[in-house]
């Protein structure tokens, strides 16, 4: 049975909605203290509940083949992404209001959090936007085809560790952790934030990226933090 294109979208958002509550509640029940806790399962939740209204749609069109086109792959992947870089555009924007015009640490964490998860959703954007790519068939052309685009160095060698992960991916990530790395974040912080955010909606598996030995091979990469540790 096909499905429209907005039933894929729809249960693409559901799935990572769901991925953050479970987020939420294993932070929630981690025994950490409620400081460390509570503002980032609360922003995972209020994130969750977004990305389910994002997920619904007209029940006038959803099932209909005449309004709602069947969805391919290209299509599909296209549409996610597209959907992920406008949440996180909107989770930026919220960002910058929390902390527009006050000093409250609460605010500037939740902030943070805000930040967190908008650039995760540009990560799994730019991966569904190469696999829309990768899908999309290639026409014949007589001149050769251009390279894409060199990735980092720390990139390529990370890639070594990870050899089933697409080095766009992996400059993003890197280029992610490094930003945090300036900051002053240790690689256990670094682990916790990649733990709690890179996991398989469909399988709930850690995603290769976010174990420990490869944050700490990867910020070895980077060298020590040039500024001074930051508070969680």
């Amino acid at each position: 049975m096909s499905c429209t294109l907005t039933q894929v979208i729809a249960a693409r958002l559901s799935g990572l909605a769901e991925l953050l509550t479970r987020n939420a509640s294993v932070l929630a029940g981690s025994g950490l203290p409620e400081i460390v806790t509570g503002v980032r399962a609360a922003v995972y939740a209020d994130v969750a509940a977004q990305l389910r209204l994002r997920a619904e749609t007209d029940p006038q069109t959803a099932d209909n083949p005449l309004v709602a086109a069947t969805a391919d792959d290209t299509a599909a992947a296209a549409a996610v992404a597209g959907e992920f870089e406008a949440l996180a555009g909107l989770l930026a924007a919220n960002a910058r209001l929390l902390t527009r015009r006050t000093a409250d640490a609460v605010m500037h964490r939740r902030a943070r959090v805000y930040r967190d998860v908008a650039s995760q959703l540009r990560i799994l954007a730019a991966d569904e936007r190469q696999a829309a790519v990768t899908a999309t068939p290639q026409p014949r052309r007589r001149t050769p085809m251009p390279h894409p685009a060199p990735v980092s160095p720390i990139a390529a060698k990370a890639a070594d560790r990870a050899p089933r992960v697409r080095p766009e991916f992996l400059d993003a990530l890197v280029s992610a952790i490094a930003e945090r790395r300036r900051k002053g974040w240790s690689v256990a912080r670094l682990t916790l934030w990649l733990r709690t955010t890179l996991r398989d909606p469909q399988t709930d598996h850690v995603h290769p990226c976010a174990e420990r030995s490869f944050v700490g091979y990867v910020t070895a990469l980077l060298g020590a933090p040039r500024t001074a540790a930051l508070a969680a």
